[in-house]
């Protein structure tokens, strides 16, 4: 997708870190649609990452809602690095520009491209 960053030991683990960590908040389904990762791929990185104390996750209902974990301890520079990283990364930044973060208001027209109408 994105010329091939290994940054975190893969393309896809470099991905899947960089959405997650932007997202704040996210669910593997939404990274793989957004990182063009295959779903069971995500899942897998994200059960790694949850392994090593760098993510969180809980369910809320059927859904898996990961975060990174607070209290890891580079908390704080790994989101910096992740959306430093997002400048090199355009496909990337493109997807999640476009995602949508709260409900549309019901009845909204959208424009000809699918998007929502300003």
């Amino acid at each position: 997708m994105d010329g091939g960053l290994k940054v975190f030991g893969s393309v896809a683990r470099t991905q899947v870190m960089v959405a997650t960590l932007a997202l704040r908040e996210t669910y593997p389904r939404e990274v793989a649609r957004l990182t063009a990762v295959p779903l069971v791929t995500v899942q897998r990185i994200v059960d790694e990452l949850e392994r090593q104390g760098i993510v969180v996750s809980r369910l809320s209902g059927n859904q898996r809602r990961v975060t990174v974990n607070a209290e890891w301890i580079a908390a704080d520079e790994l989101r910096a690095l992740a959306l430093r990283l997002l400048d090199v990364m355009p496909d990337l930044r493109a997807a999640l520009d476009g995602e949508r973060r709260r409900p549309r208001r019901r009845g909204k027209p959208r424009d000809r491209s699918g998007r929502d109408a300003a």
